[in-house]
Order: C-alpha cells, then structure tokens, then sequence
C-alpha cells in the first residue's frame, strides 16, 4: 500500500513539474531563407513570460500585464486604471484626428484615410471594421506539426494567413488557452472604455477565436502580396519552470506609463 502511495505521489508530482509550456518563434526571411530568433514564451498556471529578440520582457499575470525595462530596473504596470487611462487619451486623440481628417479637402481626407488602412473610418464609427478567418480547405505541415492554413480578412482584404496546429495536438494546450484569455480580457477591458474601438477588439478575438488552436506559421500580406518574411514555431515542448519566472524581479521599481508625446 505504501509502495502505491509514493508510486502515486511521484506521477503527480511529474505531471505538475511539467505544468508549464516553453515556445520558440523566429523569423524566416523567405528570400534568404536565413531565420531569427524572434520570441520566447514561457507559460504556466494562466501566466505568462514573453522575451522578444532583443531581450525585453512583458509578463502576464491575471488580467494584468508588466512591461519590464532591465537597463534602469523597472517595470510598467497595464492594469485596469491605466488602461482606463490611456483609453482616455487614444479616445481623446482619435477624436483630434477625426477632426483634422474632416477638415481636408474630400481628395486629401481620401488620401489620408487610405493611408491609414481605412482604420481610422473603423474607429470613428463611419465604416463597420470586419474581420474573418476564412478556413482556405488546405493544410500543411511546419515543423512537423499537422495545420490548416485560414485566411485572416481585415475589412475585406487578406491581412494575414496561418496555418492552425489543432490544441488537441498541443502538449499544454490549457496553458495558452488560459494566459491567452486572460490577455483578451485585458485589451476588451480597455476596449469598453473606447466605444469606438470596442467593434475593432470584439470582432478580431472573436474571429481568432473560430480557429481553434495556435498559428505555427503566420505570413502577413500587404496590398494583396505575401511579405517577405513569416514566424514559424520551431519549438513547442512541455517544461517545468520556477514560479519566479513570473514575478517582478526583485528591486526592480514600478514607474508610469508614457501616456503621450514627451512623457
């Protein structure tokens, strides 16, 4: 009975030492063939630990995200209150451009609506901005890893295109499902707080949603034509990772947000 007991102990102490997931992005140049380092995400427990290429870090706790600055020891804390905050000030300086805009003669309010990819027509409430992930029908293999390849149409247009490994294929699939739907509270929270971006946040998780599972390949597109480069996934493995991995390193303070020009 004791032999069971310990036998019993050890595989759930395995499975939790496991707990976490480890991901390596990089970037292919699809002309060169030559690839970067493009992130690291470390996930475990609905948190999460992001390194992009040049070393900066964001973590994921809850429904807060820290902005961490290690060349003077900081952090930058995107709660509630802040995006409260800064949803105030984008409100507050869409509204200054949609006045600009307005005033221009009908061929430069053209012009520099189209320049800004129709968005700001979006988020001003002129123009409905849609998003669809469109299933293409065909499949691939990246790295080994079975996905369907879905077109992702902005207002129409091919935006971006990936290939979706199922979660079902995923080891640790509920660790990105879990910091990936706390990250979509935190942007729907501020999203609230600007009536005219809540349309553009509900309407792409909402399409992102309908994939079900995580893009191993993403190419983005340009005017209808594939981009020069993609992100491939190129390592997906099951790791056991120290909670402190996802706190605030110790002396490391706390400053605000830059909210605007010269702050």
């Amino acid at each position: 009975m004791k032999r069971m007991l310990t036998g019993a102990a050890l595989y759930f102490a395995a499975q939790c030492a496991f707990a976490g997931t480890y991901v390596e992005v990089v970037e292919h140049d699809l002309k060169t063939n030559a690839s970067d380092l493009s992130q690291k995400m470390y996930v475990q427990d609905g948190n999460g630990r992001f390194v992009d290429s040049e070393g900066r870090t964001t973590l994921i706790k809850g429904d807060t995200m820290y902005i961490l600055d290690d060349s003077d020891k900081t952090y930058i804390a995107f709660d509630k209150a802040t995006m409260q905050l800064l949803a105030k000030r984008i409100s507050a300086a869409l509204d200054q451009a949609k006045e600009q805009i307005a005033k221009l003669p009908p061929e430069e309010r053209a012009q520099a609506e189209a320049m800004m990819g129709g968005r700001m027509a979006a988020m001003s409430g002129e123009q409905k901005y849609t998003v669809e992930a469109v299933d293409t029908g065909k499949s691939d293999k990246v790295e080994g890893r079975a996905c369907k390849v879905w077109d992702i149409k902005r207002n129409g247009q091919l935006d971006d295109q990936y290939c979706v490994a199922a979660f079902s294929s995923l080891p640790g699939k509920e660790n990105f499902q879990t910091v990936f739907a706390n990250f979509a509270k935190v942007f729907e929270e501020m999203a609230k707080s600007v009536p005219m971006m809540q349309g553009m946040m509900s309407n792409e998780f909402e399409a992102l949603s309908k994939v079900n599972g995580y893009p191993v390949r993403t190419r983005g597109y340009t005017n209808g034509k594939l981009e020069d480069s993609e992100h491939l996934v190129k390592v997906w493995r099951e790791e056991a990772m120290p909670a402190s991995m996802f706190e605030i390193p110790a002396g490391y303070k706390q400053k605000q947000m830059p909210m605007g020009p010269g702050e």
